[in-house]
């Protein structure tokens, strides 16, 4: 009687493993892909409200989907929200505005060290209202004054 060497067993079971270790490496990617926030709003007055939650609930991720496509860096909607959380403008309201013909939304407030401003023109493409991250050449300052 001949007996199974006991390699092609070991080997059986790291090839096992390791297709294990795939399917469970690919189950993750598509969850992660279909828990992504989607991008756009469906209104001007829609983006707005999204831009406030993910300021008030500091959800980067859902902040930079919010934004153009390559109008701002990969990691611009962590950099703001730390920046406005340093800042400490408290629950500063993001709200829509006019100014030269276009829309633009804004998030204003005082802070300790001084007021804070920050604005964005809004654009629609494709169904869906984006920020603008790249400033109009007209510039926002009038926007924060005052």
């Amino acid at each position: 009687m001949t007996s199974r060497p006991v390699r092609p067993r070991k080997q059986q079971l790291l090839v096992t493993l390791l297709f294990l270790a795939f399917a469970l490496w690919i189950t993750g990617i598509c969850v992660s892909i279909a828990h992504e926030p989607p991008e756009g709003s469906r209104s001007a007055h829609a983006l707005r409200d999204d831009v406030a939650a993910s300021v008030r609930e500091q959800d980067a991720d859902r902040l930079q989907n919010l934004f153009l496509k390559d109008s701002v860096a990969d990691e611009y909607a962590q950099d703001l929200l730390d920046r406005l959380r340093a800042a400490g403008p408290g629950n500063a309201p993001v709200t829509l505005e006019s100014f030269h013909g276009g829309q633009f939304l804004r998030i204003k407030g005082t802070a300790p060290a001084g007021p804070v401003c920050v604005a964005w023109q809004i654009t629609q493409q494709d169904d869906a209202w984006y920020v603008d991250g790249i400033p109009p050449v007209t510039g926002t300052g009038p926007l924060c004054a005052g």
